[in-house]
């Protein structure tokens, strides 16, 4: 069979160790087969490094059937091209011994290259998808304290779900705020609610409210602030990186937003895609939600 890449490997990522096998070429072109076994702790890691380097690999096929390959992937790809491959999916290719460990059958494909890489978005696409997936989280953890919040206000006997659909509307708050900080002036209270969908707050809204709920009152409403705070340093955060992707067109008077594609030829299956690629992202960011 023909030999794709002479100088090659593969990598079986365990929880304590990584076993790599490296394929090389001698002097007669023939085939020489090396194993080796490492830690998975950083120095051990630039030592698999620089064994795979010392030994002229050029191409490395990382098993990624757990979640510790993480760290391996990020060390190695800078120096070799590296390509990932769920080991399960390639154990059944025929041809291969019962007692052929993982990482042996693995450089052994990579070597007649019949292993299909896998994609890695590249390092601004997957930091890029770091900060969204945190914002994710949280605005997940703003709406349950919001949920819980509510249910703070059920147990004080403050009807205030009956007055607005949001608790968290700007007249809803100022009035929570009113009631966490011990307001018991009902002319103020009036005030504060003249936005409310009741023009007056009625007693069955509003009972007098007791010390312990007044502070669990404050302690959400800051909660929901730091929360607020916290998810708009990661809304400008993921501005930043999506305005240097997007370049804006303005086409009869009308702007445009077309996605810079980062995706390689060998990303996709066919060019036709990266197009639908595009105008889901555009789709995407002119929706409003990033």
């Amino acid at each position: 069979m023909e030999v794709i890449h002479p100088y090659c490997a593969g990598l079986d990522v365990q929880k304590k160790a990584v076993l790599a096998c490296c394929i090389t070429s001698n002097s007669k072109g023939e085939r020489v087969s090396q194993t080796h076994s490492f830690n998975n702790k950083v120095p051990d890691l630039l030592a698999l490094s620089d064994w795979l380097g010392s030994n002229g690999v050029t191409h490395i096929a990382l098993d990624i059937t757990g979640e510790d390959w993480k760290t391996v992937y990020h060390i190695l790809e800078a120096n070799f091209s590296v390509l990932v491959v769920n080991a399960q999916r390639i154990k059944d290719v025929p041809g291969r011994n019962t007692d052929t460990p993982d990482f042996e059958w693995l450089a052994e494909l990579l070597r007649h290259g019949l292993i299909r890489n896998s994609f890695i978005h590249p390092v601004p696409q997957r930091d890029l998808r770091d900060l969204m997936r945190q914002r994710h989280f949280l605005v997940k953890e703003r709406l349950h304290v919001v949920d819980r919040l509510y249910k703070v206000l059920e147990s004080a006997n403050v009807k205030l779900v009956s007055m607005v659909s949001d608790i968290m509307h700007i007249s809803a708050r100022a009035l929570l705020v009113a009631i966490a900080e011990g307001e018991t002036n009902t002319s103020n209270v009036s005030d504060i609610a003249i936005d409310l969908r009741q023009q007056q707050p009625q007693d069955s809204y509003f009972q007098p409210v007791r010390s312990h709920h007044r502070f669990l009152i404050a302690n959400h409403l800051n909660h929901i602030d730091f929360l607020d705070r916290q998810i708009g340093i990661f809304n400008d955060k993921i501005a930043e990186y999506v305005q240097k992707r997007i370049v804006r067109i303005t086409t009869s008077g009308t702007n445009q937003v077309q996605p810079s594609t980062h995706a390689t030829a060998n990303s996709v299956q066919t060019a036709k895609l990266i197009p639908s690629w595009e105008e889901a992202l555009a789709a995407f960011l002119n929706g409003g939600r990033i």
